[in-house]
């Protein structure tokens, strides 16, 4: 997910925070969208026809839906477009809307099939946008913008597969979610079909039309992969050149990549990245600026966790964000060496006057408006929590446990309690302590530094951990200069007899504020 880098203080890998551009975009706030109880939507069929000048789209989408007795409505998020008609299991009914949701009465069997048709021009979540001049309209979903043009369940608790089908205008090219199955070409217009045969949240489902370049490569196991680049950027496609050797690595780590087919889409889009299901939207501007593998990388590993496992509310965004920051640095470790994911993991430990202005608890207690929650908080802290986790457990407990996560929960919503759970189970170590102070508290560790200049000694002391750090075999950077050496943290000491001045020092990979009595 999205960002501007300096928000973060990250340079050259590229997790970025803000939502810098969408947010809002002129349109109210709604309410909160919480997921209707005893409702499983399991796929949608969508069959979309876009006036790329206009932005207006006519829609038919059928929600293939299994209910307990008890849910007798379902109420979708879609309040923005005119509702033509409305089925369930073949017979007409009448919709109404109720606090900015669309309500559709349910009876008869607990599979249902629920069609709608509709019209209109989205004031949010489809966009329209240009770089050097070549315009794209494309969706932003994330996190209830596709409200404005698809009446889905909106919650990434409620994962489905999709049949997306687009019509357009000849001339134009188009990107979406899921393999490209078919492309039928038209006396005047364009139709493609796109499957997703495994389950994303809806915030992932998407297309995007242009003229766009379409560049073909492959994975391992025949895995097609799809570059969709402006044609101004046509020549730039080897600014990616190590998506397979990612999809490859990714998949020996995590497990089987989930999709048949995986794509990345040049898009003017306000923020860095976004992690479509399968269909990665990567910002215009990265290719040009040479700054586009980290985001790409960081896309691609919530093809994993983000989309194939879905987290089970906004409070544990940091499993999404978290996780695709931190598997990021791993692949450069494994690629470019320790001392690249060394200084990624202190720049992701780093704490700015602002990122302690806005720092709180990873998982707060209360409900979680996504759109406030999309500070570094989810992102970098959630990584250093996760690096201090494989630090604990030892890389090959802390690497069987996320295996082992993935297996259990793909297709399934994750929790951090069910997290915890695996961790535990696999690792044989009770991690509630950890879990109090450093997911669901508030707190942040002192890391105390004294420089003892006429012995050229350096010493140092951890305090406020609540005995989370305790023999957790973390280490600190220390500059000198253009010189820097990593130490172990639990050395507590060191003798720099060339030092003429007192170092800086920086913990790698863990938060903690470092103070100089």
């Amino acid at each position: 997910m999205p960002s501007d880098k300096g928000i973060t203080g990250l340079t050259g890998w590229g997790t970025w925070l803000a939502l810098l551009l969408w947010v809002g975009c002129g349109v109210p706030p709604r309410p909160a969208y919480l997921p209707p109880v005893g409702i499983d939507v399991w796929h949608y069929e969508v069959t979309l026809r876009l006036d790329p000048e206009t932005r207006r789209l006519e829609g038919r989408v059928t929600l293939e839906v299994r209910r307990t007795p008890s849910a007798t409505e379902l109420p979708l998020c879609f309040d923005m477009l005119t509702v033509d008609s409305a089925w369930v299991d073949g017979q007409a009914v009448a919709p109404v809307r109720r606090e900015g949701r669309l309500i559709i009465p349910l009876n008869g069997t607990l599979r249902n099939r629920i069609t709608l048709a509709y019209h209109g021009i989205p004031p949010e979540g489809l966009y329209e946008a240009t770089y050097l001049g070549q315009r794209v309209v494309f969706t932003d979903s994330w996190p209830y913008r596709g409200c404005a043009w698809l009446p889905a369940v909106h919650h990434p608790s409620d994962p489905a597969t999709l049949t997306l089908r687009l019509l357009i205008p000849r001339g134009y090219q188009a990107a979406g979610t899921g393999r490209l199955v078919q492309i039928d070409t038209l006396t005047e217009h364009v139709r493609f079909h796109w499957q997703l045969d495994a389950t994303a949240p809806t915030y992932s489902f998407a297309f995007a039309v242009a003229n766009f370049v379409r560049v073909d490569t492959i994975a391992d196991h025949s895995i097609p992969i799809h570059y969709y680049l402006l044609p101004s950027d046509r020549d730039r496609a080897y600014r990616l050149r190590r998506t397979p050797e990612a999809l490859r690595w990714l998949s020996r780590w995590l497990g089987a990549y989930p999709y048949r087919s995986y794509t990345v889409v040049q898009v003017p889009i306000g923020y860095a990245g976004m992690e479509n299901a399968s269909a990665s939207f990567l910002r215009a501007d990265l290719f040009e600026l040479g700054d586009v593998e980290g985001v790409q990388v960081h896309e691609l590993v919530h093809q994993w966790f983000g989309n194939r496992v879905s987290i089970a509310g906004w409070r544990d965004l940091w499993l999404a964000e978290g996780m695709a920051t931190y598997l990021t640095t791993l692949f450069y470790e494994d690629f470019d060496g320790l001392e690249v994911a060394r200084r990624q993991w202190v720049d992701m430990a780093r704490l700015t006057p602002d990122a302690l202005r806005l720092h709180g608890a990873l998982v707060p207690g209360r409900y979680v408006d996504p759109e406030t929650h999309l500070t570094w908080v989810p992102y970098r802290k959630g990584a250093c929590v996760l690096h201090l986790l494989r630090l604990k457990l030892g890389d090959a407990t802390f690497r069987r446990a996320l295996q082992t996560i993935y297996y259990r929960f793909a297709g399934k919503p994750l929790s951090t309690e069910g997290f915890r759970a695996v961790l535990e189970e696999i690792s044989g170590q009770e991690l509630g302590p950890l879990f109090d102070y450093w997911i669901y508290g508030d707190r942040l560790p002192e890391l105390r530094v004294w420089w003892h200049a006429k012995q050229r000694r350096l010493t140092w002391k951890v305090v406020g951990d609540a005995g989370t750090l305790q023999g957790v075999p973390f280490q600190l950077a220390i500059r000198q200069g253009t010189q820097v050496r990593y130490v172990d943290a639990r050395a507590a000491a060191l003798h720099l007899p060339e030092a003429t001045e007192q170092p800086e020092v920086a913990p790698v990979g863990i938060l903690m504020r470092v103070v100089y009595p």
